[in-house]
């Protein structure tokens, strides 16, 4: 027994044109028809399941037409419910779909829409390389300094008692990091001080390879900065630290070139530091303050054509320090092997001329011979590099 009853079947064959039908074919088609619905049915329950939802929509019984290659009803969606109309046909009652009757004389009389515009996409930078580019879409500087007024005004007005009930701040903006990127941050800077050195190789091949580091670019930078201003005089954590630098210099993932103006700094401290260690006398920071040329004299070549302002500022620095007969030899000597990495020119045409002078100057007068003591060896290795250079 079919839960169609037969009448049901009739009544539809009649809606078709279809009259005297059998009660035994009734009965067969709504037998057919039960299994139909329930096979439709199983089908849609699947895209239930897989939508991960626990209620059948109307999308899910056309999927499952389009899956039985059936065409599917149009003229329901899922956010419509559908108005059913009871009526009684041969003391049968038959529920039909309501459809909304509309006047036909008022769409005619209804004046005409406006013809839509046709679909259009546009695309504009915001900034290039965090510089802004001069387009309309973007605001102009002097809107932006209005803006910048205006807000200083309106801070000014409310620090002097004025209400403020109508001032809307803005809260800054901050950079959320993953809980991922969080950790890998900690365990990187933790593995660069290490005393393990494999764990510090991994730590700079890391820094060196890793393509995924943008967004800890600043903070890996800023770290370096913070760490050579409060160990001026550890040399382990300077080696440690131009370690780092390096490994971001050449990780050909990173765009480097907005956050030199940060990176340079430590460097140039590692190269023409006063002091960069406890016991000068028996530690090797000539060979750090050689490393540290070395990175000076490949961000000038690396990066020095494009921004033309790099190498003339940094040597102006080397020169000022390698001038000044107050600064001490190892000032001196970091600034003499930094100008002569950066090129043979610079050597001949800033050091060359000046060398007798300041070698006069500093090493002239007998009466510093605690001083010359000293920095005897300082003085042999710069003696020995214009040997070879001049």
């Amino acid at each position: 027994m079919s839960v169609f009853p037969k009448e049901t079947i009739k009544n539809v064959g009649e809606s078709l044109g279809i009259t005297n039908l059998k009660d035994e074919v009734a009965t067969a088609l709504a037998q057919d028809v039960e299994y139909r619905v329930h096979e439709l049915i199983q089908e849609a329950s699947k895209f239930m399941r897989h939508s991960k939802r626990t209620k059948l929509s109307v999308d899910d019984i056309n999927a499952a037409l389009r899956v039985k290659n059936v065409e599917p009803l149009y003229g329901y969606t899922c956010g419509e419910a559908p108005k059913f109309k009871k009526t009684t046909v041969n003391s049968n009652d038959i529920y039909f779909d309501d459809d909304e009757e509309v006047d036909f004389d008022s769409v005619l009389n209804k004046p005409l829409p406006k013809i839509p515009l046709d679909v259009t996409f546009t695309a504009h930078w915001l900034a290039i390389e965090g510089v802004q580019p001069a387009i309309p879409q973007n605001p102009t500087p002097s809107d932006a300094k209005a803006e910048l007024l205006s807000k200083r005004a309106k801070s000014h007005a409310s620090s002097n008692g004025i209400t403020t009930d109508q001032v809307n701040v803005k809260p800054l903006v901050k950079h959320v990091l993953s809980k991922e990127l969080q950790m890998y941050f900690e365990r990187i800077t933790e593995a660069v001080l290490s005393e393990d050195e494999r764990l510090q190789s991994q730590a700079f091949e890391s820094l060196r390879s890793d393509p995924g580091l943008h967004q800890l670019l600043p903070y890996f930078v800023q770290h370096i900065h913070k760490k050579v201003t409060q160990n001026h005089k550890n040399l382990d954590v300077l080696e440690a630290m131009l370690s780092m630098a390096y490994s971001l210099l050449n990780n050909k993932h990173l765009f480097v070139e907005p956050y030199l103006h940060q990176l340079v700094p430590p460097i140039l401290s590692c190269l023409v530091g006063r002091t960069i260690c406890e016991n000068p006398q028996t530690q090797d920071h000539w060979s750090t303050r050689q490393r540290a040329a070395t990175m000076i004299a490949t961000i000038c070549h690396q990066y020095g054509k494009a921004y033309h302002t790099l190498q003339p500022r940094i040597t102006k620095t080397l020169l000022r320090a390698f001038l000044d007969p107050a600064r001490p030899l190892t000032t001196q000597y970091g600034a003499i092997i930094g100008l002569d990495h950066i090129g043979t020119e610079v050597t001949r045409v800033l050091i060359a001329p000046n060398i007798k002078i300041i070698l006069l100057v500093q090493y002239g007068h007998k009466r510093d011979v605690p001083r010359r003591r000293k920095d005897a060896f300082g003085q042999c290795v710069i003696i020995d590099l214009l040997n070879k250079r001049l």
